[in-house]
């Protein structure tokens, strides 16, 4: 009971001053107060849209740096065309002879080179 008659007080003081003249000196505390209730509004508004725009701003910057590394590897079915065959980065070693015989044909054709 007690709390509603507060309530109601308070409600008379808030219409009285409001009505009144800002410079009402009896009223300093109420303008006081409702000056600290907007501005925590419009901060809180502001914070409320400052983190929209950066969690839009992030998206926007995750979706780029996803398209950049996207356009730096080919796609699937390009990369499946240039597949590597590892047989042919590991050839199966040369004969010993076929060596020999390269060796001679570059020391042949040297010689005849020289003449």
């Amino acid at each position: 009971m007690e709390t509603i008659r507060q309530l109601k007080a308070l409600w008379v003081y808030a219409s009285w001053c409001a009505q009144a003249p800002a410079s009402a000196p009896a009223c300093d505390s109420f303008w006081t107060w409702v000056a600290v209730a907007a501005v925590t509004a419009f901060a809180l508004i502001g914070l409320y849209i400052v983190g929209k725009m950066a969690k839009n701003f992030r998206a926007v910057r995750a979706e780029r740096q996803r398209l950049a590394q996207a356009s730096r590897v080919a796609d699937p079915d390009t990369m499946s065309r240039y597949r590597v065959d590892p047989e042919k980065f590991h050839p199966a070693p040369p004969q010993e002879e076929g060596i020999k015989r390269r060796i001679r044909q570059a020391l042949d054709e040297r010689k005849l080179e020289r003449r």
